[in-house]
């Protein structure tokens, strides 16, 4: 009976057969029944519409959400480079201006100068330190006047700097056998006295030896012309075409270009000239002619020909016949007497074949050297290197040009020993040396056939003064270029031969035609 209760009767709840009783669907009210079935769409229509216009409104503000936050981050990275930048540009200019002050703080000009052959004037050198200290004083005011004068951008309290190197002991002997100065010690004097002149003033003796003032000039030069500090070169070097080769590296830059002026002393050499650098002379200051030995006390062409060069002659000079009124005034002159006893020290074979061989003058037969050095050392002669027969002849090809005879093949492992050795060249080959017992190369030594033949090359190679037109019959020198011809062949108009422009033979002494049509007899 309980379970009537709570439970109503199965057939209540379940149809006829089994399934369950739906329940009853009531009518709708009057307010969903009183639209059509179009309005109801329409109103769905307008329901999805707008949930789609909803979607693309959420979607382009997460797009703007998404754009935004990532300007933001940029621009914020933005702000850490540009503090960045900001204080590196503040570190910048700091650091440029802290550059700026140390190059104006120490501004100074250079002058260097080869002094074996840009000398100062005798009056100078001949009051010895006073005349030092008055070179070094005339220098510098002509320096500061022309910063003041002529340039812009100098500043005018900048330092002067002078370097001079030179053989100084060379040049002594020389002014002295010129007469110049009375003793060598004067030289020295002035030198000492150059040095003290200024603080910044060296007035370097480089002694004796081929192209040491050279070096030193060059290296110089190289050093200060990269130098921030240093405004402006003054270059002492209108004596010598070498330096042409130094000059020519720069001259492409105009920043170079500008900072060097070449200085004149005695004029300016060719290849000098063409050069696009500014020019200046200080006149009073330096010598405009070239120092020739004994040139005011004896004219005679046997000695014209000795110019300054680390105190040696350059060459031989052209052969000369003596006649009476030469010879006595040779004899009778005592300046030429000391000139015999301080004769110079003979050049060694390695100075022949690089810079043009310096050489000695031949004493002549009662002569001045003969007469103050004595009776010379009696004279051995071999088949190899006997003296040439004043009967002989010199060959010349079609065009006038002397043709030497052949020699060796060059031997660079050999001509190298043969320097080495350091023979007289002008007793071995010319057997006239005039140094005697005080020459300074060797004499008393025994060489080979082979030995002479390659001295004769070292000779060969350094290019005769007179050209092919020398008319000595007993030259030593080369009349035409001796090296071998450059592979592959150099253009015509340009040294051919393996040293190409670097070397001492003028273009002109290279391809000389070797076929000899007449010859030239010398009596």
């Amino acid at each position: 009976m309980a379970s009537q209760s709570f439970f109503p009767a199965q057939s209540s709840l379940l149809g006829a057969v089994g399934d369950p009783v739906r329940p009853a669907v009531t009518a709708p009210s009057s307010k969903l029944t009183s639209g059509t079935s179009e309005t109801i769409s329409a109103r769905v229509e307008r329901v999805l519409q707008n949930n789609n216009e909803m979607t693309d409104l959420l979607q382009e503000m997460m797009f703007r959400y998404e754009y935004v936050s990532q300007e933001l981050d940029r621009l914020s990275k933005d702000r850490d480079v540009i503090a960045n930048w900001q204080t590196e540009k503040l570190e910048y200019i700091k650091r440029e201006r802290a550059f700026n002050a140390a190059l104006m703080r120490n501004p100074f000009v250079a002058i260097l100068i080869d002094g074996d052959g840009m000398v100062f004037q005798s009056e100078f050198i001949r009051e010895g330190e006073k005349g030092g200290r008055r070179a070094a004083a005339q220098l510098h005011a002509s320096i500061v006047s022309y910063i003041e004068q002529e340039t812009m951008n100098i500043p005018p309290e900048s330092r002067i700097v002078c370097r001079v190197y030179a053989n100084v002991k060379g040049l002594a002997d020389v002014l002295v056998r010129i007469g110049m100065v009375e003793d060598a010690t004067v030289m020295e004097d002035f030198v000492r006295g150059f040095t003290r002149g200024k603080i910044l003033f060296d007035f370097i003796d480089v002694g004796p030896g081929k192209d040491r003032a050279d070096d030193k000039v060059i290296e110089s030069f190289k050093l200060y012309v990269d130098d921030y500090h240093c405004r402006q070169i003054f270059f002492g070097c209108s004596h010598d075409n070498g330096f042409a080769r130094l000059l020519e590296e720069y001259m492409t830059d105009a920043a170079y270009v500008a900072k060097v002026t070449l200085l004149e002393g005695v004029p300016f050499e060719k290849e000098l000239v063409a050069l696009p650098y500014k020019t200046k002379t200080f006149p009073g200051l330096f010598r405009d002619t070239k120092i020739s030995v004994l040139g005011a006390q004896d004219p005679s062409p046997a000695v014209k020909n000795y110019n300054v060069f680390n105190g040696l002659p350059t060459r031989f000079p052209p052969a000369r016949t003596s006649s009476g009124n030469d010879s006595s005034a040779l004899m009778d002159s005592p300046v030429l007497a000391k000139l015999a006893r301080s004769l110079p020290r003979t050049p060694s074979s390695s100075t022949l074949a690089s810079d043009g061989m310096p050489a000695a003058i031949k004493p002549a037969p009662c002569s001045w050297a003969a007469k103050a050095a004595g009776p010379p050392p009696p004279v051995t002669t071999s088949p190899t290197y006997r003296p040439a027969s004043r009967e002989e002849v010199i060959a010349r090809n079609r065009l006038g040009q002397r043709v030497d005879p052949p020699c060796r093949d060059y031997d660079k492992a050999e001509v190298d020993r043969i320097k080495k050795i350091k023979m007289c060249n002008v007793h071995f080959l010319r057997l006239e040396c005039p140094y005697d017992n005080n020459c300074t190369h060797l004499h008393n030594y025994e060489p080979t056939d082979n030995e002479i033949a390659t001295l004769r090359l070292v000779a060969r190679m350094a290019p005769c003064q007179n050209g092919s037109g020398c008319q000595d019959i007993k030259c030593i020198y080369g009349h035409r270029c001796p090296a071998p011809p450059a592979k592959p062949k150099m253009p015509k108009g340009s040294k051919s031969c393996i040293f190409g422009e670097t070397c001492k033979f003028p273009e002109n002494l290279h391809d000389v035609d070797c076929s000899v049509v007449k010859t030239l007899v010398i009596r």
